[in-house]
């Protein structure tokens, strides 16, 4: 890692942070709804992976 991508990660979780913080109900939603589609994605890769033995 270099001193660039720091940089790039430092101000990406920081605005992140400002507009969690500054908008809880919205950033609720967005990080449920996408935590939901992460664990859909990978229970609907595993019942496929089930379904093909």
């Amino acid at each position: 890692m270099n001193v660039l991508d720091l940089i790039k990660a430092t101000i990406a979780c920081g605005l992140s942070a400002f507009l969690i913080y500054s908008f809880p109900v919205v950033s609720q939603v967005v990080i449920i709804g996408l935590l939901s589609l992460l664990w859909l994605s990978y229970a609907h890769k595993t019942l496929a992976n089930l379904l093909r033995r």
